[in-house]
């Protein structure tokens, strides 16, 4: 325990570190830019947007959409990453370790980003009209189940997989971008964020994710 604990302080430093790196380089501005772009765009047409993804369904929308709601929040991811890390000791699986401490590391980074934009971009649910407030508590600007959808993309495919053939990466790849993509349909449906608020919110999960399975690797190089 007194190694993972190290491991998760030297993993945290690294990934801070390079976060920050990221974010001041020209290829990270640029992204930044181009999401601002496009939050931009979805948040001009946010009631069209929500209209059409709302359009439709029924009982079994209804089920599928409870059932994510249930399933992807972020005591699901924290159990999850406690149940990895305690599996990986038992079994004495370092991929399970790694993907475990990454998970965590990045999931910190996650909160409290979609935590800072929840604060900043305190806008209603749909649901309850969507007025937009800045600066105030209890916002949903950014959605922290998308968060926590983009979040285990990288942590899962390029850790936890790393191992893993071709065909195999393939598959769990594509049950990340389902998982997201169904995760961000069900917020919309529900009528709990706007689509704008879907996108904040998976590209926090993605970044955070990308970066600290990045710091890993790095530190496993080393």
């Amino acid at each position: 325990m007194i190694e993972d604990l190290r491991s998760f302080e030297r993993l945290l430093v690294r990934a801070s570190a390079d976060l920050g790196r990221a974010l001041q380089s020209v290829q990270g501005r640029l992204l930044v830019l181009a999401l601002a772009a496009t939050t931009l765009l979805a948040y001009a047409g946010k009631w069209q947007l929500q209209a059409c993804v709302e359009r439709g369904g029924g009982g079994g929308a209804r089920a599928i959409a409870g059932a994510v709601d249930a399933w992807g929040d972020g005591a699901t991811l924290i159990v999850l990453g406690l149940a990895t890390l305690l599996a990986g000791r038992l079994a004495h699986r370092r991929v399970l370790v790694d993907a475990a401490l990454v998970l965590g590391v990045a999931g910190l980074w996650c909160w409290l980003l979609t935590e800072g934009g929840q604060l900043v971009l305190a806008e209603r649910r749909p649901k309850d009209g969507g007025a937009m407030l800045l600066f105030a508590l209890g916002g949903h600007g950014v959605s922290g189940h998308a968060s926590g959808a983009g979040l285990v993309f990288f942590p899962v495919r390029d850790v936890l997989a790393r191992n893993a053939r071709p065909i195999v990466r393939g598959a769990v790849t594509a049950a990340l971008v389902a998982w997201a993509a169904l995760v961000g349909w069900s917020r919309v449906w529900l009528g709990m964020h706007f689509v704008w608020n879907v996108v904040l919110g998976l590209a926090i999960g993605l970044f955070t994710g990308l970066v600290a399975s990045r710091a890993q690797g790095a530190l496993a190089r080393s």
